[in-house]
């Protein structure tokens, strides 16, 4: 019986990806109308103080567990190594509160949950990624099924990754149980029409910037702001004053070509353009590469000495010391552009698309008019942004990167807007938000 449902949905999601092309030309003519309504939720959001928003919650709270004798069921899931520290970081903060089961890994299991299934050592992206471990994303639906059936949750979590969380939560919701999404997907910049489809699978979802939570809050998606992870992170483990200290002894630019391969591939190699033109104006400057990844270091190295640019020094490790201690980030557009800019050190934005086709997908398909985070987050450009297609595109990062270089009232004023994002973030505490709106659906006490 688990398996004809795993076959059925299969078949439902095959039928569904046939269909993309045809949803993508409907959309076309309504571009206007979702980048309008992506650019009110960032209006709305810039009038908005930074705060909890819990009462937007209300319509999932008020599906809270009823009291009994046992103790709650949580389940957990998380797909990759980040979205599990966000999952292991919760179920930590609850403690014996809950029965924590879980998708994911040994920061989970090390957490107190019980892994069921070790969702997150397997961590799948893009379609050939999902093709070739499509064996494994079924066996971990069917045992999802089957927790649903055998050992019934009283509310499930289910941490980023929305390919696979989005069909699970669908499943909880043909059963009648409650789903609350960590994260929400980023479907107000790529792929709007996906919408419908969230809001009737998820009961409530929580986002880590201000504006989302009145882009899907005008979707009908309960939705609450619980504050970026990376505060957390900064707050929890802020870089020692000596290594600070130590970079700042040179002007050093360091630079974040992205965490994955393909990243590093096509960024690179123009960063490095930017480097050279930076050297010829500032022969002492320093250059560095950190990266927190290790499996990318021989690729990294390769790709230094491939280029003549052994000048660049490569750490591996924390990146919070060379960002805190920086002249200028010239980073990819991600998670590690907005750590760049909470640092308050100027930043240019980058993200070199793959060629002609991804660059018509991003003047027709973006929804919203920034890529980089910290303008999403001030409604604004704060900080210099370039997305472009081909070698060209580099000049133009090149003369903002000499600038914000040389030119120290444009520094100042760029220092200015990085202090606005900051606060618009507002404060540390997201794990502990979260667990807060667990323990009030969770406990029946914790809702009076």
């Amino acid at each position: 019986m688990i398996w004809l449902q795993v076959a059925a949905t299969l078949a439902r999601e095959l039928v569904r990806s046939c269909t993309v092309p045809a949803r993508l030309l409907c959309y076309l003519p309504r571009r206007r109308h979702w980048r309008r309504a992506a650019r009110d939720a960032l209006d709305a959001a810039c009038r908005r103080a930074p705060g909890e928003d819990l009462d937007r919650l209300a319509t999932f709270l008020e599906r809270g567990r009823r009291a009994n004798a046992a103790r709650p069921h949580l389940f957990v899931s998380a797909g990759e190594a980040s979205g599990e520290l966000h999952a292991s970081k919760l179920v930590r903060e609850l403690g014996n509160d809950v029965r924590a089961s879980a998708f994911g890994g040994a920061g989970l299991a090390d957490a107190g949950a019980t892994v069921r299934f070790g969702l997150s050592e397997h961590a799948v992206m893009g379609v050939v990624g999902v093709l070739r471990q499509l064996p494994l994303i079924l066996r971990a639906y069917a045992d999802f099924l089957r927790l649903l059936r055998d050992d019934r949750p009283d509310l499930v979590v289910l941490v980023d990754y929305p390919g696979l969380h989005v069909v699970m939560a669908k499943a909880c919701r043909r059963r009648g149980v409650p789903v609350l999404h960590y994260i929400a997907p980023q479907y107000w910049a790529w792929g709007p029409w996906r919408m419908r489809r969230y809001r009737r699978a998820v009961d409530a979802t929580l986002t880590i910037l201000p504006f989302e939570t009145e882009f899907f809050g005008r979707q009908r998606v309960p939705a609450a702001y619980i504050g970026h992870p990376l505060l957390d992170e900064l707050h929890d483990a802020p870089p020692a004053e000596q290594e600070v200290a130590a970079v700042r002894e040179r002007r050093t630019l360091v630079l974040l070509p992205g965490s994955r391969r393909a990243e590093i591939r096509a960024n690179l190699a123009g960063m490095l353009r930017i480097t050279a033109a930076l050297r010829r104006a500032d022969p002492d400057l320093r250059v560095v590469i950190p990266h927190k990844n290790p499996r990318r270091t021989e690729l990294i190295r390769d790709t230094l000495r491939r280029l003549d640019a052994e000048h660049v020094e490569h750490h591996e490790g924390s990146l919070s010391p060379w960002l805190a201690g920086a002249h200028l980030v010239l980073a990819k557009s991600g998670t590690g552009s907005l750590e760049a800019c909470l640092h308050g050190n100027p930043t240019v934005v980058v993200y070199q698309l793959s060629g002609p086709l991804a660059a018509l997908g991003y003047r027709n398909i973006l929804s919203v008019p920034f890529i980089a985070a910290a303008n999403l987050v001030a409604g604004r450009e704060v900080v210099p942004e370039h997305c472009f297609a081909g070698d060209d595109g580099w000049r133009a990062v090149e003369a903002d990167a000499v600038r914000l270089w040389t030119d120290d009232p444009a520094r100042r004023i760029h220092r200015t807007g990085l202090d606005e994002v900051r606060r618009r973030l507002g404060e540390p505490g997201a794990t502990a938000r979260v667990a807060a709106i667990v323990r009030r659906f969770l406990s029946p006490a914790d809702r009076t």
